[in-house]
């Protein structure tokens, strides 16, 4: 076992732990060399050797202590106590990257600028020279990358040789068409398309061969990419000149992914290419996705190819579930690759069937006949053996469920015609129900947005494809969230689907929702195992449908007086059908709450049935919100218990709901008043300000509310004021100082962190009102803050020196030099670039006396930055004396010369490092 302290003992040499005496340079034993950079390298990693040797003996003590105290009647001598650790020394600072990426780095650098210089040169440079020249300039230049591939492999460089063979590759098929460019052998006599498959396969050829002697990866992939683009180029060229293109180009890239898989599947060359292999298998999937992508455009919008369209997805689709067999036996693959195989393969099938409904079924009635031939497919899949059906079922039900989006239209109308009567209440004339659906401004969706009947009937078959979906996978149960949407939506669409009058429809929108409330309430009485789904979706539909036909009941005056009242005794049947049930408490508080507010909003209509304007209306209605709030919390606040959390909760919503009340009441008072949007936004802002100041007071013990919330609505609120305030900009600064001061107020007396908030919205105030009085100079919206949060910065790393400076000074530093800086890239003149220089040095004078990174990483960059752009004409003008090419590529082999250098370099190293290893 190695002694750690003579590991850690500077005094004894490492490698034979002779005494170093007076000359610690070299060890008088051994004759090791002690000094330089190995030498350092080697005593640190001794030191850490020396460490971990004694974290070892210290937990085998542990472990020797563990079993005494585990087994007491033992014998043996006791343990001794560990020993202390020695003092770690602080660790080596790590590079952030490694020799073999830097090295790569500067590879690859040198091989896309030669690419690109090379390219530039055959474009422009190329008709200065004859045919002999052009082909002996290009010729040679690949034969001398190809020789030095071969050198640098010798010689042991690999990623040297890797670059250089892939350069190879590239200037080859550069001189291919190069020698088709200048009509070489008569060349330029063969189409483009056909010329550049024929390089491809001809570059691969060569590839493949020189990757026989010269086993690189980059040959091994250049020729299995290149190999399989030569079908494709002459194909898609062939069909140009074909009746079906698609289909013809669909059939060549199956037989592609077919003959591909093949020779990936029986690869005769061993396992040293198999990144090649991979790289065929990857070129047969992605064939056989083209394959398949272009079998349904051919399918769907080629004239003539729908029988070649759909024979080749059933083929493709038989294909794909032989592969997941194939896949579900192989113990390498996983049974989720299996899945996702049969998964594709039953899409595929879907798209297949699908393709003749879309060719024979009318317009009107496709999405219905759709939905209706997936979810017979999905009905079939009872015939697949149970532990292979959740996939095809899962692709099938979303087929069945994707044509409903055709319904969104419709739907939209059907919601919109109901909701739209809010704004335009009682001047509608009872009718049929389409002619208060469909009014004028809902022209925008047109007449085909209103299929009634097949959207109906689809929203049926949906509806029919989730319950079904149940039966053949019982673990497809969440399906049944959609069976009940669908349901209600369809029966919003059932009046006017028969063309019913407008007061049955509302009628049948009433007893709907209230047949969904209490189905909900009669779900959760039952107690029933895996109903949670349709309890849920049965009562979000009931609520929604009500709200829906309370907004229709707006149309007509007469139906408004009758229907509110109505509404409410709907709520109030969940209320009594719930008593006594635990779960339904809240659900019972909700619907109180919502039956009151139909209550006030019927009072509110018999105020409007007695000629009130409708701003005296809203007030009034809030107003008694307001109050009914209030009343209902005096009632839980003396009468529940205060330790109940459901009652906290109540007084809590119905504190939040009092006080949102209240400023919606103030907005409504200001529109009483005649105000526009901007004076209502404004009186909104300021009403909010004030509540977030009054909210830092202290409460009761026994409050109705927490601060978090009463400052939620507030927030909701005066976004509700600045969006309203935004197109005023009179109001808007004064609505931003308001919210500043009241936010100010927060940060002051509760949450420091408040005052970022507070900061941004004084500065947005000031901020609109430079830009009120057209001031278009950056400096003045950024200086103010960049100062105020350079100023923050400083009070930090007062009270904490240890504090980083980017924390401190990063965002006002960029706020206070970035917006200059891009206005002076843009900017003719000299001051502004001037003054943004002494700035930023000013800057990195500061960070280089206070030794801080922020200001001497930012200013010294926007100081260079700022220098570049006053010298970018000139060194413009310089660059245009130069070729473009010639400037590239000499930067290219510089590049490259130092990659190759570096590597080599490397590779010295690494054999000192082994000689003086076997040394010791």
């Amino acid at each position: 076992m190695i002694d750690e302290r003579v590991l850690a003992d500077p005094g004894r040499c490492p490698a034979c732990a002779a005494l170093l005496g007076t000359s610690p340079d070299a060890c008088p034993a051994c004759g090791l060399r002690l000094s330089g950079p190995t030498a350092s390298q080697l005593w640190r990693v001794s030191q850490r050797t020396a460490e971990l040797l004694t974290e070892r003996d210290r937990l085998l003590a542990v472990l020797r202590a563990e079993g005494a105290r585990v087994q007491p009647t033992g014998t043996g001598s006791p343990v001794p106590p560990a020993p202390p650790l020695p003092p770690r020394l602080p660790a080596a600072p790590r590079a952030e990257w490694t020799p073999r990426r830097v090295q790569n780095l500067l590879l690859a650098l040198g091989v896309g600028l030669l690419g690109v210089a090379a390219v530039i040169f055959v474009v422009v440079s190329w008709g200065q020279l004859g045919v002999g020249g052009r082909a002996a300039v290009m010729t040679g230049v690949t034969a001398l990358a190809v020789a030095g591939a071969v050198v640098a492999a010798r010689r042991g460089l690999s990623a040297s040789a890797e670059a250089l063979s892939l350069l190879a590759v590239g200037l080859a098929l550069l001189d291919c068409a190069g020698a088709w460019a200048s009509d070489l052998f008569g060349l330029r006599s063969v189409d483009g398309p056909y010329a550049a498959a024929g390089s491809a396969a001809l570059v691969a050829i060569a590839a493949g061969a020189g990757s026989s002697t010269l086993r690189t990866r980059s040959l091994r992939l250049s020729a299995a990419v290149l190999a399989q683009l030569a079908l494709p180029l002459a194909v898609t060229h062939l069909a140009d000149s074909v009746d079906q293109p698609f289909a013809l180009v669909a059939a060549a890239a199956a037989a592609q992914a077919i003959a591909a898989l093949a020779v990936a599947t029986a690869w005769p060359w061993g396992r040293g290419t198999r990144d090649a292999r991979l790289t065929v298998g990857i070129g047969a999937l992605l064939a056989g996705l083209v394959a398949v992508v272009l079998a349904l455009v051919a399918a769907y919008g080629e004239q003539g190819s729908l029988v070649i369209g759909t024979a080749l997805l059933l083929v493709a689709a038989g294909a794909i579930s032989v592969a997941a067999e194939l896949a579900r036996g192989r113990r390498s693959l996983t049974a989720a690759a299996s899945s996702t195989l049969r998964a594709v393969a039953a899409a595929v099938v879907v798209a297949a069937v699908w393709a003749p409904v879309v060719e024979l079924s009318a317009d009107r009635w496709l999405a219905p006949l759709l939905a209706a031939t997936a979810a017979a497919l999905l009905f079939l899949i009872v015939l697949v053996p149970v532990d292979r059906r959740r996939a095809p079922a899962v692709v099938a039900l979303a087929a069945a469920w994707l044509p409903a989006l055709a319904a969104a239209p419709t739907l939209v109308t059907a919601a919109a015609g109901r909701v739209r009567w809010l704004d335009a209440a009682w001047t509608g004339q009872p009718g049929p129900a389409r002619d208060l659906l469909a009014g004028a401004d809902l022209e925008s969706f047109g007449e085909e947005a209103m299929r009634w009947g097949p959207t109906a009937t689809l929203l049926l078959v949906v509806a029919a494809a989730g319950a079904l979906a149940t039966l053949v996978d019982a673990r497809l149960r969440l399906a049944t969230w959609a069976v009940i949407p669908a349901l209600a939506a369809a029966g919003l669409l059932a009046v006017p689907a028969i063309d019913g009058a407008y007061a049955m429809g509302l009628t049948v929108d009433l007893l709907l929702a209230l047949i969904l409330l209490a189905g909900a309430v009669a779900l959760t009485r039952s107690g029933r195992t895996g109903t949670t789904a349709l309890t849920m979706t049965s009562a979000a539909s009931g609520t929604v449908v009500l709200g829906l036909a309370v907004a229709w009941a707006f149309a007509v005056e007469t139906a408004t007086l009758a229907a509110l009242p109505v509404a409410a005794a709907v709520l109030a049947g969940p209320v009594a059908l719930g008593h006594g049930i635990a779960r339904l408490r809240t659900t019972r508080v909700v619907a109180a709450t919502l039956a009151v507010l139909l209550l006030v909003g019927e009072s509110a209509a018999l105020a409007r049935h007695g000629s009130a304007g409708w701003p005296a209306v809203t007030s009034v209605a809030l107003s008694l919100l307001v109050v009914a709030a209030l009343g209902a919390l005096a009632a839980a606040v003396l009468r529940a218990s205060a330790t109940d959390p459901f009652w906290t909760v109540v007084r809590e919503l119905l504190a939040l709901v009092a006080v949102g009340a209240a400023l919606a009441d103030v907005a409504a008072l200001t529109w009483w008043r005649g105000a526009g949007s901007g004076g209502i936004g404004l009186a909104v802002c300021v009403a909010a300000g004030v509540l977030l100041a009054a909210s830092t007071l202290e409460v009761p013990e026994r409050g109705v509310t927490s601060r978090s919330g009463l400052i939620a609505v507030t927030a909701v609120a005066a976004t509700v004021g600045l969006t309203a305030a935004a197109a005023d900009g009179d109001r808007l600064w004064v609505a931003l100082l308001a919210l500043g001061v009241g936010v100010a107020v927060q940060g002051i007396r509760l949450d420091h962190r408040a005052g970022w908030l507070s900061g941004l919205l004084l500065a947005a105030s000031s901020w609109v009102r430079l830009a009120m009085s057209e001031v278009t100079a950056p400096e003045a919206y950024t200086v103010g803050p960049a100062l105020a949060l350079l100023a923050v910065g400083w009070f930090r790393r007062r009270r904490d020196a240890a504090y980083p400076s980017w924390k401190a000074y990063g965002a006002g530093l960029t706020l206070g030099l970035g917006p200059s800086l891009l206005r002076a890239v843009t900017d003719a003149g000299d001051l502004r670039p001037l003054l943004l220089g002494l700035a930023a040095l000013a800057v990195l004078a500061v960070g280089v006396v206070r030794r801080l990174q922020a200001p001497l990483v930012l200013g010294g960059g926007v100081l260079a930055v700022d220098a570049l752009v006053q010298l970018a004409p000139y060194l413009a003008a310089a660059y245009e004396v130069v070729p473009r090419w010639a400037t590239i590529g000499v930067i290219g082999l510089l590049l490259l010369g130092a990659g190759v250098t570096y590597e080599q370099r490397v590779g010295d190293l690494r054999r000192v490092g082994q000689r003086i290893g076997r040394l010791g």
